[in-house]
């Protein structure tokens, strides 16, 4: 599969994304937003393995191939880098895909953006933008490697220190039910889930359109043991939006 790095300036703050099939213009794109520490290529295998489509991964900053800025990590500057590459790109609608933490900003951008997003898939975490604690870099610094990469060549501390002085608490739940696209939600079934039962059940109550997916092998990790039935699950959602269109 053949694809394309590309970056796009965010107010002076270059923001990488990789692209793949954009000549597929007859299927609803699918855009990524990466977790937390992720980028981009993190999501190579993912693509790869999908019907051929146009899809398109964003590595948000602080991460990966994208700048690095000293400030400039609340949610809103999350959003922008979206807003960046959606406005570059000139989608005019598209399924979105946010996992872990980067489900806040997809649900978000989802509310302002109710034009665009023709379909949501969220990756195992509640619909609420923590406010991380004092304390959370040395934590999370200190965590395993997350999919074979260690944080050390993931992101700096200045991203860290970054994300967690300028996090505050966001809470979606009363917003979800103005979201009227199909959503698919996916929760991990093992212990290490960041998406529990009773919150995915709330995703239902407020989203009856919404159908849950629960992958009972693995953690947090949606990822593993099995990309197959990761895979099988989009496509299939995909599909189905598509021909709602």
């Amino acid at each position: 599969m053949i694809y394309n790095d590309s970056w796009v300036d965010n107010n002076g703050i270059n923001i990488h994304f990789v692209e793949t099939n954009a000549n597929l213009k007859e299927e609803t794109p699918l855009v990524i937003i990466p977790g937390l520490l992720e980028s981009a290529e993190d999501y190579i295998s993912v693509i790869e393995n999908l019907s051929a489509r146009h899809c398109i991964i964003i590595t948000l900053r602080g991460r990966g191939k994208s700048d690095t800025p000293k400030a400039g990590y609340s949610l809103d500057d999350h959003i922008s880098d979206i807003e960046a590459v959606i406005t570059h790109l000139e989608l005019k609608g598209f399924i979105l895909f946010g996992f872990s933490r980067s489900v806040s900003y997809a649900l978000k951008y989802s509310l302002i953006n109710k034009n665009l997003v023709k379909g949501l898939i969220i990756g195992d975490y509640p619909a609420i933008h923590t406010q991380l604690p004092q304390g959370w870099v040395e934590f999370f610094s200190s965590l395993p490697p997350w999919r074979g990469k260690p944080l050390s060549e993931r992101m700096s501390l200045t991203a860290l220190h970054g994300i967690q002085k300028e996090s505050a608490q966001v809470i979606f739940w009363d917003d979800l039910s103005s979201i009227e696209c199909p959503v698919l939600i996916i929760r991990a079934g093992k212990h290490g889930a960041a998406l529990s039962v009773e919150a995915a059940e709330q995703y239902l109550e407020k989203m009856p359109q919404a159908n849950l997916v629960v992958f009972d092998e693995s953690n947090h990790n949606i990822f593993e043991p099995n990309l197959d039935t990761f895979i099988q699950t989009i496509d299939l959602f995909m599909d189905n939006c598509h021909a709602g269109l």
